[in-house]
């Protein structure tokens, strides 16, 4: 075979430039470090590795919004913590108010101390963060949430959504909270019903001078005038004289009164003897402005939700007292109740739950036809239960009970009472609403500036007091639920955001395995490639020596 030389040069600058690219590939990748320069040294490595990079970066964006999404619900936490310490000093305050020992003068000045609280209070419902967001507006950040109208009545402009940050390719943690589900959403009462005064209602019963008693009770064939009535006596003619407050009057016999008689809108019965020392004359309050004696409410409790859950249970009743005298001792009092339904939309409205008895019809239902509201010497006071200071009013039917509107009826649910009420005086239970933390503050200091110093005036603040103390529990009870689950997201996010940085560390250690020089390969290679580069060179030198005209020269 025949070699130019020509052909012998070109090979010999062929590998000697290839030697040197190899050499500058290698000298390139110990300074950098980095075992792919270019796409094709390693076409899947290099994709390879672009992917991981990518995913990297990403993947430290999720941990800075984990960050940030931490720091804010941490701001949000700490506020909702401040805004339980404002809650529990209101609380001490009201208790504090309810002491009999303090005047008028002192109970203001606790009032005073709560308008400080309650404005602290909308002041944190109003907090920020640090991009300037409300915490507690929902979606509408830039919204300032609540705003007053008037000391107690606040207006939440926010919305119910919750603005969320990504944290990963799946998930998004909120960072805000709407204000309605924490300061306004809060039901009343015990959380599944209230309890609390209401108007008094009839059938209400007026003594007169030293004989017997008038009862009033409602005319069902209507035409009752809410008003102010006087009752007068003449003990000579035997006759009641009952004027209206705006003059509208009516005049009938004794006779005519025992046996029952329709007048201004009422059915006036009496019971007892005409007057004899003296002509007797009495008020009655038919205004029905306000429950006239001492009674307080509980909150009461639901001991079995089932029961309390039964589809003719429609959370809506008044507990009705009626007052006599004991004909046996005049100075004691015969006090009994009914428990009547006081939803107008129910079939069954102003009818007793005990014995069946129609308070708009005056009549008996056919399950006991003997119920009666009318009071008799031989029963002188119709109530189905009699009532004791300090007792439980169970709503099931009881111990010989008859003509029940339900028979067997429970609801599973119970109140107490305390205190002494007047004839006539009622009080409403109604299924728990949402009611906003502000209104029941300033419905508390309503009642403070209101107090009088007298027994009526007590127990109305009394029963005002415990619906505040109620409504304040439930208020903790709500914050408490959101602060667990924003401290709940928190573990969350801190959960992620270790994630997170464990995939970063994986991510950068498979790039590493990926992209990384070995340098002690990439030592030796460069080392065998100098030699190689050298051996090239020698021999080029030595085999440009080889031309024939060195011969003939």
């Amino acid at each position: 075979m025949r070699v130019a030389t020509s052909s012998i040069y070109n090979l010999g600058v062929f590998n000697m430039n290839n030697r040197q690219v190899d050499l500058f590939k290698l000298q390139n990748q110990l300074s950098t470090g980095r075992k792919i320069l270019t796409p094709s040294d390693d076409p899947v490595s290099s994709a390879r590795s672009l992917d991981l990079t990518q995913a990297t970066r990403q993947n430290e964006q999720y941990v800075t919004n984990v960050k940030y999404a931490n720091d804010t619900m941490a701001l949000t936490e700490a506020n909702l913590q401040h805004a339980i310490g404002v809650i529990q000093d209101i609380q001490q305050l009201a208790v504090q108010s309810g002491a009999t020992t303090l005047t008028n003068a002192e109970k203001r000045m606790v009032e005073a101390d709560i308008r400080g609280k309650y404005q602290e209070l909308l002041g944190l419902a109003n907090t920020t963060d640090g991009n300037g967001l409300y915490l507690f507006a929902g979606f509408k950040g830039d919204t300032k949430p609540f705003n007053e109208q008037g000391y107690g009545n606040v207006r939440y402009d926010g919305d119910q959504g919750q603005r969320a940050v990504q944290v990963s390719p799946s998930r998004q943690i909120p960072v805000s909270d709407s204000g309605s589900d924490i300061f306004v959403k809060i039901k009343n009462g015990n959380g599944t019903f209230t309890t609390a005064q209401t108007q008094p209602e009839l059938p209400r019963t007026v003594r007169v001078g030293d004989g017997g008693s008038i009862q009033f009770s409602r005319d069902p064939a209507g035409g009752f005038v809410a008003s102010d009535y006087r009752v007068d006596w003449d003990s000579v003619s035997g006759n009641y004289t009952i004027t209206r407050a705006d003059g509208a009057t009516t005049v009938a016999s004794h006779a005519a009164l025992v046996g029952g008689v329709s007048a201004l809108g009422m059915v006036i019965t009496a019971q007892g003897n005409q007057p004899t020392a003296v002509n007797g004359t009495a008020t009655f309050d038919a205004k029905l402005q306000a429950n006239g004696g001492t009674g307080v409410v509980s909150p009461g409790v639901v001991a079995d939700p089932v029961k309390w859950a039964n589809p003719l249970n429609n959370q809506n009743y008044r507990v009705q007292f009626h007052s006599v005298p004991d004909p046996n001792n005049p100075a004691k009092m015969l006090t009994s109740y009914d428990i009547i339904d006081n939803d107008t939309a129910s079939a069954n409205y102003n009818t007793s739950l005990i014995d069946g008895w129609n308070y708009t019809t005056s009549t008996a239902s056919a399950a006991n036809p003997t119920a009666t509201r009318t009071d008799s010497a031989g029963n002188p006071n119709s109530f189905p239960r009699k009532y004791t200071a300090g007792a439980d009013i169970i709503f099931s039917q009881q111990t010989g009970e008859t003509g029940a509107l339900y028979p067997g009826w429970d609801f599973g649910g119970k109140i107490s009472m305390d205190g002494v009420p007047k004839d006539g005086d009622s009080f409403s239970l109604e299924a728990s609403r949402d009611y906003d933390l502000f209104s029941t503050i300033g419905d508390f200091s309503a009642a403070l500036e209101r107090y009088e110093e007298t027994n009526l005036g007590g127990a109305t603040f009394q029963n005002k007091l415990n619906t505040t103390l109620s409504n304040l529990d439930n208020a903790l009870t709500r914050i408490l639920t959101i602060q667990a689950g924003i401290g709940s997201r928190q573990k969350e996010g801190e959960s992620v955001q270790s994630t997170n940085e464990d995939l970063n560390v994986q991510y950068k250690t498979t790039i590493s395995k990926l992209t990384d020089l070995d340098y002690a390969q990439a030592i030796s290679d460069f080392t065998q490639t100098q030699t190689y580069l050298d051996a090239a060179r020698k021999s080029f030198s030595s085999i440009q020596n080889l031309s024939l005209f060195q011969y003939i020269s």
